[in-house]
C-alpha cells in the first residue's frame, strides 16, 4: 500500500513540473503515474491532501540531503560549493520546479498554504544551523541576527527560482553562486576570535 501511495506522490510532483499547478488535476496525476484516478482518493481525502503530502515528502527528503552534506560545515567556501551542487540536484530532480508551482498556486488559508509555511520554516531552521556554524567566533557574529539572515537566504532562493522560471535563464543562478564563492573566500580569511577567558592573577 505504501508503494502505491509513493507512486501517487511521485506522479503528483512530476505532474507539477510538467503541467504546472493549474494543470495538476487528479486525472493528469493518474495519467502521469499510470493508474486510475480513484487510486488518489483511496489514499488521500482530496487533491489538496495529495499535494500537501507530496510537498512534505519532497521537502523532507531534500532537507535530509542538505543536512547530510552541510552538517558541521564551518568554511564558507566549502558551504557555497556544496550549496551549488545541491541546487543543481534540486533542478535535475524537479524539486525546485514542483515547489515553485505549489507556492504559485496555493490559496490563502488552505491546507497547502499552511504546509508551505511549515516547510519554509523548516528550511529557515536549516539555514540557521549552517549560518551559526559559519559565523561562530567571527567578529560579525555579534551584529548579525541569524534568524533574519536565514529567512532572507530562503527568500532569495525562492525569488531566484521565480525569476528563472519566467525567462529560463539559468546563468543568473550560476552568476550568483560565482559571486558567493568570491565573497566566501574573503569571509574565510577573517580570523575567529579567541573566546577563552584569562584567569585572574
Amino acid at each position: 500500500m505504501s508503494d502505491t501511495r509513493d507512486r501517487v506522490l511521485d506522479a503528483a510532483l512530476a505532474c507539477l513540473v510538467r503541467n504546472g499547478h493549474g494543470g495538476t488535476t487528479a486525472r493528469a496525476i493518474a495519467q502521469t503515474g499510470g493508474f486510475a484516478p480513484g487510486v488518489i482518493y483511496y489514499h488521500f481525502s482530496d487533491l489538496d491532501d495529495a499535494l500537501v503530502a507530496a510537498l512534505a515528502r519532497t521537502s523532507a527528503s531534500r532537507i535530509r540531503r542538505y543536512r547530510a552534506e552541510l552538517s558541521g560545515t564551518d568554511r564558507a567556501v566549502h558551504a557555497v560549493a556544496r550549496l551549488r551542487e545541491l541546487y543543481d540536484e534540486d533542478i535535475e530532480t524537479g524539486h525546485v520546479a514542483a515547489v515553485q508551482e505549489l507556492y504559485a498556486g496555493a490559496r490563502p488559508e488552505s491546507k497547502l498554504s499552511a504546509q508551505l509555511v511549515l516547510e519554509t520554516r523548516n528550511w529557515e531552521k536549516l539555514a540557521e544551523e549552517l549560518l551559526t556554524g559559519l559565523l561562530r567566533g567571527k567578529p560579525l557574529a555579534s551584529v548579525v541576527r541569524v534568524s533574519v539572515l536565514a529567512s532572507a537566504a530562503v527568500a532569495f532562493y525562492l525569488g531566484m527560482e521565480t525569476l528563472t522560471h519566467l525567462d529560463g535563464d539559468r546563468s543568473r543562478s550560476q552568476a550568483h553562486f560565482d559571486q558567493a564563492a568570491r565573497l566566501a573566500a574573503i569571509f574565510d580569511r577573517i580570523p575567529r576570535l579567541n573566546r577563552r577567558t584569562r584567569k585572574s592573577p
